[in-house]
């Protein structure tokens, strides 16, 4: 009878072995298709054997039971995949801002800035041919007025493009915060049930998942710890004692990050190096309270440039920003640039969006260029004044700037200038974005000097030396186009048209009445200059969009061999489901021979 009730017992927990390995993968059946889901095995160890007392049998065994239930997981696929993926990020990032900045330009098309800068010296040189027409001239003001619309519009829009890569990373701040409160809270249910002994398998994969969308946003480094927890840290830490943003530790401190909203130079320094920021905690910008500032000191211009590139703040848990060490900086508080920790990771998305508010800055800063030249360059030709404003109580001075500041000039009703000083003061602050053609010119485009002797007279109707067909002036500006000027030196050693024609400055001597102008061997064309950008964009453009086609294909091998261990195939659940089928019936098949056996004996003694 003995015998027979532990056959039974041994009978049973084979069917409940089947049972559980039937329910695991019908788990994974259902879960064949969910993103970041890792199959799970079922581990089956048999029981405590017995010893059988009176014979040379020895131990006899017990049956089967399922000890764990675990996940297939290549951590070191994971490493490999979350690196990747953090390097696509960065680049994918990059390759479609980069796009768009091509899309800006729109080289080569009908409406391209290059278009506009050709119809420009070509409607001077037609006017050239007949400076006595109504009809050229008002060529030349609607050519201008196109190519300063052009101007205008291009910077418009990296503006526009520079401003929703800052709002990205806001969004990314705000974003990464949230991950990591997530991981910090499966890390603790983690913790605590493994501490209990069990497997919280589908909270690991979720932890998993968002790991690798973490790793999208910057480069990581994920530390296991007892029980299954982990310490996850930012790969850049740039000084930060702890560089951890989730720990195993319930009672740890892990780092998380704010956003810049503000830098101000502080004028009250005469350094020039003192900067007040704004930040708010955690990138919560829907309540004021997160609103916080410092005064940070000594700020170098490499320092500030990465403080606008990357704006965001290492910062403790309740966003408040924090030294190397770890210590808050309080509202308000004055620190040096050394204490200022700023996040810049080298990879992820966090990372493209730096490195392309650096390339959107420096395309801004071309057209700027540009248009700053073209104004320097014509208005001096135009008026054949390499200084323009009154000096040293001459009060001689270009009495019609042709390209003005928009931002400054002022005009009465009949479209007359009415602070030409300040006009010829803003000359200087000519940028894409406000570059535009004197209104004056526009109302009236016979005041247009095209004469040989027009510097010699404030306006080209006082001249009385030149014929009404002389166009000298005029073909001296369309000569513009080929004249190499030194374009890459605005904004750096050349800020006036005087330094612009100044050859004590390495600029270009003007002769002839202000309309020769000798080339600097150093210099460029406009035109080869904004050529010059266009193939450096299509350059950089062409790289990212390599890199991206490079790190996709290593990426999508990773997967497919992380895939491959932790994946679902259904065939081989199949396979599974019929064996366990199998192995369900035949214990089910011993139960009921143990069953007729019972019978027999029971019914035989009572007969």
């Amino acid at each position: 009878m003995a015998g027979l009730f532990s056959t039974f017992n041994i009978a049973r927990s084979g069917m409940s072995v089947a049972q559980k390995t039937i329910d695991v993968t019908s788990h994974n059946i259902s879960n064949a298709s969910t993103t970041g889901y890792s199959r799970q095995v079922a581990t089956i160890v048999t029981n405590r054997p017995e010893s059988v007392a009176g014979t040379n049998a020895g131990q006899m065994g017990t049956g089967a039971n399922v000890d764990d239930v675990s996940r297939v997981r290549d951590t070191f696929l994971d490493f490999q995949v979350r690196n990747e993926s953090s390097v696509l990020s960065k680049y994918d990032t990059r390759e479609k801002f980069l796009g768009e900045i091509e899309g800006i330009f729109n080289e080569p098309s009908d409406s391209a800035l290059s278009t506009k800068l050709g119809a420009f010296f070509d409607s001077w040189q037609q006017l050239s041919k007949q400076p006595q027409s109504s009809n050229t001239r008002t060529v030349v003001a609607q050519q201008s007025i196109a190519l300063a619309d052009q101007l205008n519009s291009t910077y418009t829009q990296l503006k526009r493009l520079k401003d929703n890569a800052e709002q990205l990373v806001k969004d990314n701040v705000v974003n990464i915060n949230s991950k990591l409160n997530d991981l910090q809270q499966l890390n603790q249910q983690i913790v605590s049930i493994k501490a209990t002994g069990q497997n919280p398998n589908d909270l690991m994969d979720k932890r998993d998942n968002i790991l690798d969308e973490l790793s999208k946003q910057f480069n990581i480094s994920v530390d296991k710890k007892n029980y299954d927890g982990i310490d996850v840290r930012a790969t850049d830490s740039n000084g930060m004692v702890s560089s951890k943003v989730v720990t195993a530790d319930l009672n740890g401190e892990a780092a998380r990050f704010s956003y810049i909203t503000d830098i101000q130079k502080d004028d009250s320094d005469a350094s020039g190096k003192t900067y007040k920021i704004t930040y708010y905690k955690l990138g919560a910008m829907n309540d004021e309270t997160n609103r916080q500032t410092m005064i940070v000191t000594n700020v170098s211009d490499d320092q500030l440039a990465q403080i606008k590139q990357s704006r965001i703040l290492w910062a403790n848990s309740e966003g408040v920003a924090t030294r190397g060490d770890g210590s808050t900086i309080n509202n308000g508080n004055a620190i040096t640039s050394g204490e200022l920790k700023i996040f810049s990771p080298s990879s992820g998305e966090v990372a493209g969006n730096a490195s392309v508010q650096t390339d959107i800055d420096q395309y801004i800063d071309e057209v700027n260029k540009l248009a700053k030249t073209l104004a320097f360059a014509v208005n001096t030709i135009h008026s054949g004044l390499a200084n323009g404003k009154p000096s040293n109580g001459n009060p001689d001075r270009d009495y019609m700037p042709f390209f003005v500041n928009g931002s400054v000039a002022k005009y009465n009703a009949r479209g007359e200038m009415t602070n030409l000083d300040g006009i010829l003061e803003g000359e200087d602050g000519i940028t894409a974005e406000n570059i535009t053609v004197n209104k004056e010119i526009v109302a009236d485009v016979m005041k247009i000097k095209t004469k040989t002797n027009d510097d010699s007279y404030a306006y080209t109707s006082l001249n009385t030396q030149d014929g009404e067909g002389d166009g000298n002036r005029a073909l001296a500006i369309a000569q513009l186009r080929n004249s190499l000027l030194m374009v890459q030196d605005v904004g750096k050693t050349i800020n006036t048209r005087e330094d612009l024609f100044n050859t004590n400055k390495e600029g270009n001597l003007l002769t002839n009445n202000g309309m020769t102008v000798q080339n600097n061997l150093s210099g460029m064309t406009l035109d080869s200059y904004f050529k010059n950008t266009i193939n450096t964009l299509g350059v950089q453009s062409k790289q990212a969009q390599e890199v991206v086609k490079g790190q996709q294909n290593v990426l999508d091998s990773l997967q497919q061999q992380r895939d491959s261990v932790s994946g679902v195939s259904l065939d081989e659940e199949m396979a599974n489901l019929i064996q366990f089928q199998h192995s369900y019936t035949a214990n089910a098949k011993v139960i009921s021979t143990i069953d007729q056996l019972l019978d027999v004996v029971v019914n035989g003694l009572m007969k």
